[in-house]
């Protein structure tokens, strides 16, 4: 089972972007899974889940930090008996951070998991363009991620976009940068998730 946790800020398209990426795996034959681990309200719609034949599983943690890593095992656990699904998505919320949850499933050495890179989803046209006006939470898990995804780039213009992908490659040199078009792209799904 593939495990792929994409994070981002509230309102960046995470949402979206799963579902973009599950109809394209089960068009290919795949069975999905979504753990979201979302305060706020989730938006993902019954019916398009059925169609998709994903199947989902809430964690609602006070205490992210002291519970998180056990709920997502616990979630993982429990749609890997129940439902057998070939990728699993995991979608974080602002205030966690991808590559830190994927180093602590790392550490379970859960079996017949294969983790695949952290990806990090920014807003294009919301993004702060100076490192100082970014939140603590969006900085960490932008300099943290392995794949930092630009979104809604067709909402922005071209100055503010390039100054935008300037400072996610000054926080993090080492992150794969993908950008998310507004058609469907058959190269981004194996760019998220290869």
């Amino acid at each position: 089972m593939k495990v792929s946790i994409i994070g981002g800020a509230t309102g960046s398209g995470k949402t979206t972007l799963i579902l973009k990426l599950a109809k394209y795996l089960n068009s290919r034959g795949e069975k999905i899974g979504v753990i979201v681990q979302e305060t706020g309200e989730v938006d993902y719609d019954e019916k398009t889940l059925t169609e998709l034949g994903i199947k989902t599983r809430e964690v609602n943690s006070v205490c992210i930090p002291c519970s998180l890593d056990t709920d997502i095992r616990s979630n993982l656990l429990t749609i890997q008996e129940e439902f057998n699904p070939d990728t699993v998505f995991i979608e974080a919320e602002e205030t966690v951070l991808p590559h830190k949850l994927k180093g602590d499933l790392e550490r379970m050495k859960l079996a017949d998991v294969e983790l695949l890179p952290s990806v990090v989803l920014v807003d294009s046209p919301e993004f702060e363009t100076e490192d100082d006006q970014l939140t603590e939470y969006v900085r960490k898990q932008t300099a943290g991620a392995e794949i930092v995804c630009m979104g809604k780039i067709w909402k922005d213009n071209r100055e503010h976009m390039n100054a935008v992908r300037k400072l996610i490659e000054k926080l993090n040199p080492e992150a794969k940068l993908v950008v998310y078009p507004e058609i469907d792209d058959e190269d981004l799904p194996a760019e998220l998730l290869g």
